[in-house]
C-alpha cells in the first residue's frame, strides 16, 4: 500500500477511533445525568447530615461505672436529664481533646441546657487500665470541669460501650474508637448519635431538634 493511502487509512481509523471514544463517554455522562435526582439528594443529605435520630426504646443497661471523684455511679445520674456522651482516653493525642474543647464550648452555651441542670456532658475512658478517676478527674480539668468523668473495670466499660453502639481496638500502642457523641434522653434510653462533632453551635442546634422532636412525639401519643 503507499505511503499516501496508508496515511489516509490510518487517519480515518484514528477519526474512528474517537468518534467511539467520544460517543462512549457521552454514554456514561448520559447515565450519570439520568440518576434520579432524588438518590443525588440523599447521597448528599448523607454525607452533610450531622445527626441521627434514634428510635428510643428500653433504657441502656448501665454496669458499675466510676467517677472521677471515685464513686459509684448511680444509674440514675443518667435520668432526669439528658446526657451527651464520648468515648476517649486521656492519652488520646488529637480527637479525644479536640471533640472535649468542643464539649466544653457546648457546656458554656445556655442553649445546650447544661448550666441549666438539663443536659449533662460525660466522658467514657475506654482505657480503665490506665485512666484511674484520679487521672480522669486531673484531665477533665483542663475543659472546665463540666464533663463527668467515667472509668470501671473491663468488662464494665466494654459492656457499656456495647449497650450504646460505640466502637474501639486497640491499634498498635492507641487505641481507634467511635468519634461521634452519644445522646441519652431523661428516661436513659438512647436518642440520638451526633456525627462529626466538630462544631458547638452545630452540636446545641442537633440536641434541640432531638429534643423537640421527642416532645412533638410525646404530644402526638398522648392525644
Amino acid at each position: 500500500m503507499p505511503c499516501s493511502d496508508r496515511a489516509v487509512t490510518m487517519r480515518r481509523a484514528g477519526a474512528i477511533l474517537l468518534m467511539v471514544g467520544c460517543t462512549g463517554l457521552l454514554i456514561v455522562l448520559a447515565l450519570i445525568g439520568k440518576r434520579p435526582a432524588k438518590d443525588r439528594d440523599n447521597r448528599l443529605a448523607t454525607l452533610t447530615q450531622t445527626y441521627i435520630a434514634v428510635d428510643a426504646r428500653a433504657p441502656v443497661r448501665v454496669p458499675k461505672l466510676i467517677t472521677s471523684e471515685g464513686d459509684v455511679l448511680a444509674p440514675e445520674r443518667l435520668q432526669g436529664h439528658w446526657s451527651v456522651i464520648f468515648f476517649g482516653f486521656t492519652a488520646c493525642p488529637v480527637v479525644c481533646p479536640k471533640t472535649l474543647a468542643v464539649l466544653a464550648a457546648v457546656a458554656r452555651d445556655p442553649e445546650s441546657g447544661v448550666s441549666a441542670g438539663t443536659t449533662q456532658a460525660v466522658f467514657v475512658s475506654i482505657d480503665p487500665e490506665h485512666d484511674t478517676p484520679e487521672r480522669i478527674g486531673s484531665y477533665l480539668q483542663h475543659f472546665g470541669g463540666h464533663i463527668l468523668g467515667l472509668t470501671g473495670s473491663r468488662d464494665a466499660i466494654d459492656g457499656f460501650s456495647r449497650e450504646i453502639g460505640a466502637g474501639s481496638q486497640p491499634v498498635g500502642s492507641a487505641i481507634d474508637h467511635s468519634t461521634s457523641l452519644f445522646v441519652l434522653d431523661p428516661k436513659g434510653r438512647l436518642a440520638g448519635i451526633l456525627l462529626r462533632p466538630n462544631d458547638p453551635a452545630r452540636i446545641v442546634a442537633d440536641l434541640t431538634i432531638l429534643r423537640r422532636s421527642q416532645a412533638d412525639s410525646r404530644i402526638w401519643m398522648e392525644r
